[in-house]
């Protein structure tokens, strides 16, 4: 059994203020909450796209898709960034492509060119959640590490807040393109601040005194973490937790309430928003709860992960008896069935100091690669029952919540002898 990686060195954490950490997370916070937004986006332009573009199911899970390859792809790139240039400089060069990607989608014409604005935008957001785990490792104690990435998931879902309600509200007041142009400005907002107030270190910091990375260096610092086994179980709970959540929040959350209830745009956007408040409250429950008690994070784990297998499957068989039981379930399962919080804190003691952002990036690559997968596998299910679609959202939550189980059951066994 591949043996955890320490520091070879003690860390040093120098005092600082709190107000000089938020103020330095403040634009990565901003960049990634417009990540989070535009990957939850596509629930809610569902419709508009079919009306205006005649896209098909799989075709939407093509282009929702497309988001998270780009991610995916762009993951170990943006964690050798990260070690080598810092968060300002990765995270603020990137986001600049994510400007670039908007503005393509708004002006999208047909489904290649929304594929191609979604990849865009993808490749732009690829670096802002860990260049704020990044921040956060440097900026806080250790054993502050998973309260604070907690507290960081949670108040980044404010983007996936303003893409239930508020996003179907401007839509249908402004239409979907006029609402994206705007986004496009609001990135570039990010984009300037990030140059401005974001400091990679604290003054005094020791920790990063590793630079300049030769190739061989950075090749040796890959294998290390990618032959730590750990990382390889975190990272097959990591391919199917949150892109579970992400997959019905994100994307068929609001065709299946749309469909199955025949609601409305705002009335969808309502119950989403109920899940939404859901994923804000877990996070950060689940890094208080790591805190508090070290030892159980992998039993933390498993419970989320079975918690939203649980509830997919309730969600297949009772869900569709009514919306008032529909919107339980997804509350359930944005609240209880998140373990992100888990993973990224336990992946970050797994490896050495100046490895970090290697492993944060390579749990994040096995998140966005689910993503990919599940969005992608969901749509086709759907589409292959458009003339019973109960049929096809009560077999894809079969699927998701089968998929859940079987990553739970997975690192359950796996773990058994580091948990002895």
């Amino acid at each position: 059994m591949t043996k955890n990686l320490r520091p070879t060195s003690p860390v040093t954490t120098p005092k600082h203020g709190l107000g000089s950490f938020l103020i330095v997370l403040m634009p990565i916070m901003l960049a990634f909450s417009l990540s989070q937004f535009f990957r939850s986006a596509q629930a809610l332009l569902a419709g508009p796209l079919r009306d205006e573009l005649a896209v098909t199911p799989e075709q939407l899970g093509l282009i929702s898709g497309s988001f998270h390859f780009a991610f995916a792809l762009m993951q170990i790139p943006v964690g050798v960034l990260l070690d080598r240039f810092g968060p300002r400089l990765t995270n603020g060069f990137l986001t600049m492509v994510t400007v670039a990607g908007v503005i393509i989608f708004a002006n999208a014409q047909n489904v290649l060119g929304l594929m191609t604005g979604q990849a865009v935008i993808g490749l732009g957001c690829s670096a802002a959640f860990m260049s704020a785990l990044v921040l956060a490792a440097r900026w806080t104690a250790p054993e502050k590490f998973a309260a604070a990435s907690g507290l960081i998931v949670s108040f980044s879902l404010i983007g996936v807040l303003a893409s239930s309600t508020p996003l179907a509200t401007l839509v249908e007041a402004y239409g979907w393109r006029a609402v994206y142009y705007g986004l496009a400005g609001v990135a570039l907002i990010a984009v300037v601040l990030d140059f401005i107030l974001v400091r990679d270190n604290p003054p005094g910091h020791t920790a990063h005194a590793q630079r300049g990375e030769s190739v061989m260096d950075v090749l040796r610092g890959m294998i290390s973490v990618w032959s730590n086994r750990q990382v390889w179980l975190l990272c097959g709970v990591a391919f199917f937790s949150y892109p579970a959540i992400l997959t019905v929040r994100g994307l068929w959350g609001g065709p299946y309430l749309h469909d199955i209830f025949d609601l409305g745009a705002v009335e969808v956007g309502n119950i989403l928003l109920v899940m939404t408040i859901g994923m804000i409250l877990g996070p950060p429950t689940y890094g208080q709860l790591s805190r508090k008690m070290p030892d159980k994070t992998r039993g933390l784990i498993i419970f989320a992960v079975l918690v939203g297998a649980v509830a997919c499957l309730l969600q297949a068989f009772v869900g569709p008896f009514g919306t008032g039981i529909a919107m339980v379930l997804l509350f359930i399962h944005g609240f209880l069935g998140s373990s992100a919080t888990l993973n990224y804190a336990a992946s970050r003691k797994a490896v050495a100091e100046h490895q970090i952002g290697r492993v944060l990036t390579t749990i994040n690559l096995a998140t966005f690669a689910g993503l990919f997968v599940l969005q992608g596998i969901a749509g086709l299910i759907v589409g292959q029952y458009e003339t019973d679609p109960a049929l096809g959202y009560q077999a894809m939550f079969v699927f998701l919540g089968g998929g859940l189980a079987l990553a739970g059951g997975c690192f359950w066994f796996g773990t058994r002898r580091n948990s002895r």
